[in-house]
């Protein structure tokens, strides 16, 4: 069994609305996870907002490691202003993240 947590990459979609950030934020930290990494950019074509989270669930059961992630997933799928929500596969962060050590 890994001792090591797994790291989740979501991709999200929202509307540029001023308080969808707080929300997704918020969704977040009551979930009980770590954001590891963090970017928003706004699509001035549509006005959409593209948000990327490295997050990581440090109370995660090695068993069990997309569980939380995918509770999480749902949630913010639940938000008004969010329109889609992608959820990478921990084995994607984890080799990215071996291969900038490695570079």
């Amino acid at each position: 069994m890994s001792s090591q947590p797994h790291h989740h990459f979501l991709e999200i979609i929202a509307d540029n609305q001023p308080t969808v950030l707080e929300r997704v934020l918020q969704v977040t930290r009551y979930r009980g996870f770590n954001i590891i990494d963090f970017s928003a950019k706004i699509n001035s074509e549509n006005n959409l907002l593209a948000i990327g989270l490295t997050i990581v669930d440090p109370k995660e059961i090695s068993t069990l490691p997309e569980a939380g992630a995918h509770r999480l997933y749902h949630q913010l799928n639940k938000l008004f202003d969010v329109k889609h929500v992608n959820l990478a596969p921990s084995e994607k962060i984890q080799i990215q993240a071996s291969a900038k050590r490695n570079s």
